[in-house]
């Protein structure tokens, strides 16, 4: 166990004030510097708290060929470890900790993909999605400030004997692997997001198209019914005993005609003017383009 005074009188006093400057920070990023005979390095993990996502910091200095640890509880210094490859061991787990918590992430992404392709849309949709992108975006920049403290460990490590700078440096490959994995990810979300918008948009002109077909079929209705509601003489049938009949077949037929009518282009549209100006010139065009290719294999 190593108090503050341990540490004063190991370093120079600009070192040892930036050290105690540094440990006040709880939530510090992760941050690697050197000083003569050592390294202070500022580990940040991920971590869950309830539903949040949040982080804890660990901080070690290398001196004096050991590697101590602080207790924030007793805010004195431990002996972590003398062996460079334990500290390494115990650093790669932390990372793989986070990776952990990102594939947890990266599977809810999936989960909300296959749910919005089967066109199973959660009420919830726009909440979920951006929870997922602001804690997906948080990881990514966490493992972006991870790659240059651990370029700047390997620098260090080059300059060492019985340094594992081959084996940090692997790591890093593979944090950059996985920051690369949330970029995409993000960008799924992002296309997640335009297809929701998009099926919000269809839907929306469907309930319009509707209402536009409602409003053509019993416009001219009200307006015959109007005509023959007016109170004046002269009207069509005002004389003849059958005429409310008639005027009932007139406004029968007139809704039978228009939703005939619209069924009628929905067919011609869907089987005939597609299939002719659509799809066929499209399969006909891949068709043409396959015969080609297949012809320039034959010799």
């Amino acid at each position: 166990m190593l108090t503050w005074e341990d540490i004063k009188n190991s370093v120079s006093k600009e070192v040892y004030e930036t050290i105690h400057d540094d440990l006040i920070d709880k939530e510090h990023q992760t941050q690697f510097y050197t000083f003569t005979g050592g390294f202070t390095f500022i580990l940040r993990s991920l971590t869950l708290k309830g539903e949040d996502l949040a982080y804890r910091s660990e901080y070690f200095v290398f001196l004096n060929k050991q590697i101590l640890s602080y207790d924030f509880e007793t805010q004195h210094f431990k002996v972590f470890t003398e062996s460079l490859d334990y500290f390494l061991d115990a650093v790669y787990e932390r990372f793989e900790s986070n990776k952990s918590i990102f594939l947890l992430y990266n599977g809810e992404v999936d989960k909300m993909e296959d749910s919005l392709y089967d066109r199973k849309i959660p009420a919830s949709f726009m909440d979920n999605w951006f929870d997922l992108k602001k804690d997906i975006s948080k990881i990514e920049r966490f493992f972006s400030r991870q790659i240059f403290a651990y370029s700047d460990l390997t620098k260090f490590g080059d300059k060492v004997d019985e340094f594992p700078s081959l084996d940090f440096k692997n790591m890093i490959a593979d944090i950059q692997f996985v920051l690369s994995s949330a970029n995409g990810t993000i960008a799924r979300l992002d296309n997640l997001h335009n297809y929701y918008l998009s099926l919000k948009n269809d839907k929306l002109n469907k309930n319009i198209y509707a209402l536009t077909i409602l409003s053509g079929i019993f416009l001219p209705l009200n307006l015959i019914v109007g005509f023959f509601g007016m109170n004046t003489e002269g009207l069509f049938f005002k004389e003849n005993p059958h005429g409310t009949i008639y005027v009932v077949y007139i406004l029968a037929s007139i809704l039978f005609l228009f939703l005939i009518g619209f069924q009628l282009l929905k067919l011609v549209d869907r089987f005939l003017l597609r299939w002719l100006l659509g799809r066929s010139s499209i399969y006909r065009r891949l068709a043409n383009k396959i015969t080609d290719i297949e012809e320039s294999w034959k010799f």
